[in-house]
């Protein structure tokens, strides 16, 4: 019976032998860098703060709480929900930011004195992105993006968005709102390494993303079987577990 469960461990053992290194090797890299730094927040500015005192002139043209919904309501062809509405200040000057739903899809958008603000263009996007990097490094490429594979960097966000590239530092990506030059997301070489270990450490090599599947189940309980499997071998070969013959 012994030598049965030592085969069917050792075998098992080796079934699930990539799979554990591959948990054990992307868990020590999750734990060498912090979120942080995979994340790239260190190579971005914050988003500007609103100054606590404005001068009435600040608020010039913009319009009231109440007439926003006349404004959205010009802009929109379809009907459209109000999330929020909250002032922001963009290139010296105050804004209505407001967010909502429109044709079940979320948006955002910025209202001035003129109304709501167009869609930034391609050297807009650009001076945005430039204004977010603390040190900008060489532009790469500039791309409005409207589709994207389900394993993308910009995965599980609302499109299109301005996906805008630099050279340096760790070849960073920033996707921008299209609307609102709003970062979304930043994407450095760390991140990157980051993402292709978080599809081996959770076995969804689609999405990336999904970590509630049969195979990442059937893999942890096989994974568990061998760690315990293994503690009973050490436990049925270690002289002290073993029974004594009785004195007579």
């Amino acid at each position: 019976m012994k030598i049965l469960f030592r085969k069917i461990h050792r075998w098992l053992g080796l079934l699930m032998a990539l799979q554990i290194i591959a948990w054990m090797a992307s868990g020590l890299w999750f734990s060498l860098y912090p979120i942080e730094e995979i994340r790239g927040e260190h190579l971005t500015v914050g988003p500007p703060a609103l100054a606590l005192r404005q001068s009435p002139d600040d608020f010039a043209g913009l319009p009231s709480a109440s007439s926003l919904r006349e404004v959205l309501d010009m802009h929109f062809e379809q009907p459209w929900t109000l999330r929020s509405a909250s002032l922001i200040r963009r290139d010296g000057q105050i804004l209505w930011r407001v967010a909502g739903e429109h044709a079940d899809r979320p948006f955002t958008r910025l209202v001035g004195a003129g109304g709501v603000l167009p869609p930034m263009t391609r050297d807009a996007a650009v001076r945005q992105a430039q204004d977010w990097v603390l040190e900008p490094g060489e532009l790469r490429g500039v791309e409005l993006l409207e589709h994207a594979a389900p394993d993308s960097e910009v995965r599980g966000r609302p499109l299109p968005v301005w996906k805008v590239s630099f050279e340096g530092p760790e070849s960073l990506n920033l996707y921008l709102d299209p609307w609102t030059g709003e970062m979304l997301a930043r994407r450095t070489d760390r991140w990157r390494v980051f993402d292709f270990l978080w599809m081996l450490h959770i076995m969804d090599f689609q999405t990336r993303d999904d970590f509630h599947h049969p195979l990442l189940q059937i893999a942890a309980a096989l994974g568990l079987i061998v760690a315990l499997g293994g503690v009973v071998l050490w436990a049925l070969t270690t002289p002290v577990f073993r029974s004594r013959p009785r004195v007579r």
